[in-house]
């Protein structure tokens, strides 16, 4: 009886050592941060009596600033030494949060933003996560990796989740302390601040193996056969998951959410319970991407349930019929996630250690860029169209990737697959 519960807690809980850990329980309580300051922002700022324009270059700001240190992390991250940079971003993160109540002019806020290490879109945008995923591909074995991702993923979904919960305490404030509207709101920033400085003593318990060359050993290294460069792959692995991050863009929540009520006239309430549902679905397909990929591959999964995932995103695109729409839409938030622990092991299994932060920081900087744009462009396309057509445009964008990654990756292999 014991050992089957062993063989079953090893199937599900990765053993991984200290820095993955660290890198887990961070992620996790950055993601309350995080959960609360994409939704909380939008709402302060108008709060503020800010334009759209000077709401935009404010959310702008946010996105470049994430985007810059991506360019630093590729640059010279390993350099720079990830467990201080790390540190230093988790700072930044903090200090961004007392100093964002301090001032209400938006030229300020701009510069503030730029500097925060924070997200305007709830997802991660920074080097937080680049150098997250170069020192979690080294914290455990080969064959434990893409479930290290799964559950670094799922748990910062779940406090992602708690974290948008605390957009109700303002009204709180107000009703019992009598706190004035504004001030309510400022003072959520100082729970912001608490929780981005804890990632300062958490990300202080790194390791020096943690870093880039004292960690590689011979379970992590790409497979001696590798018919490309790292500087290839990653320039490659870069363009393509750029083209995914564009095809993606088409579809952001904030476009479903307009989709659903305009086309079905659906109610506030009806859409934010779809849109629950497919986020308990989408933390159930990160975890089945985990037994998924041992059967068929990391690129086989990541192609076939992408490729499954956006053709029923079309389907869903071209009825007129509420109730399927909403069952294709669920149908796809089941299956699409799945590729989101398979990428980011995929991408670390098959360069060098020293490697691996530049990779990443460069995958997710072109990934970054790319969704900046199409947002703007689904729009365009609706406007000039019709409604559906963003999603068909976006689906066939992310079909094309689906097809090109499994052409041009599916006989690199990762180490484990290898071996197996």
């Amino acid at each position: 009886m014991r050992n089957s519960l062993n063989t079953i807690r090893n199937s599900l809980i990765p053993t991984v050592d200290r820095n993955g850990k660290v890198v887990v329980i961070a992620s996790a309580i950055r993601s309350l941060d995080y959960g609360f300051i994409s939704v909380f922002l939008g709402v302060y700022l108008d709060l503020l009596e800010f334009t759209p324009l000077q709401l935009g270059i404010v959310l702008s700001a946010v996105m470049a600033g994430g985007t810059l240190s991506n360019i630093v992390a590729s640059w010279r991250g390993d350099t720079i030494g990830r467990r201080r940079m790390l540190v230093v971003m988790a700072l930044l993160m903090g200090l961004g949060g007392i100093l964002f109540p301090l001032t209400e002019e938006a030229a300020l806020l701009v510069a503030i933003s730029l500097m925060a290490m924070t997200t305007s879109t709830g997802g991660d945008r920074t080097a937080f996560l680049s150098l997250d995923m170069a020192i979690l591909a080294q914290s455990g074995s080969s064959s434990q990796r893409t479930m290290l991702f799964s559950w670094y993923n799922l748990l910062g979904r779940l406090t992602k989740a708690l974290g948008s919960l605390m957009i109700a305490v303002p009204a709180v404030l107000q009703a019992w302390l009598g706190m004035e509207e504004v001030a309510s709101y400022k003072a959520m920033f100082l729970a912001y601040s608490v929780i981005a400085f804890s990632g300062v003593a958490i990300y202080w318990r790194l390791t020096p193996s943690a870093e880039s060359m004292s960690a590689a050993s011979p379970e992590s290294e790409p497979p001696p056969d590798m018919p490309r460069s790292a500087r290839t792959i990653m320039v490659q692995l870069a363009v393509l998951f750029s083209l995914d991050s564009l095809g993606g863009g088409f579809m952001v929540l904030s476009f479903m959410s307009f989709f659903f009520a305009n086309r079905f006239n659906m109610s506030l309430e009806t859409i934010a319970a779809i849109f629950f549902a497919g986020q308990i679905l989408n933390a159930v397909s990160i975890m089945l991407a985990v037994p998924i990929a041992r059967r068929i591959g990391l690129i086989t999964t990541m192609a076939a349930t992408q490729g499954l995932a956006n053709s029923v995103m079309i389907l869903m695109a071209l009825t007129g019929n509420w109730l399927l729409a909403v069952v294709f839409f669920l149908t796809r938030e089941l299956i699409n996630d799945m590729d989101i622990p398979t990428r980011q092991s995929y991408s670390m299994a098959i360069v060098p250690t020293e490697a691996r932060t530049a990779t990443a920081s460069v995958t997710n900087l072109g990934r970054t860029m790319a969704q900046a744009v199409s947002p703007a462009l689904a729009g365009v396309v609706a406007q000039a169209t019709a409604l559906g057509i963003p999603i068909i445009v976006g689906s066939l964008i992310k079909l094309v990737y689906n097809g090109a990654l499994y052409a041009m990756f599916r006989s690199v292999k990762a180490p484990e697959e290898i071996r197996d």
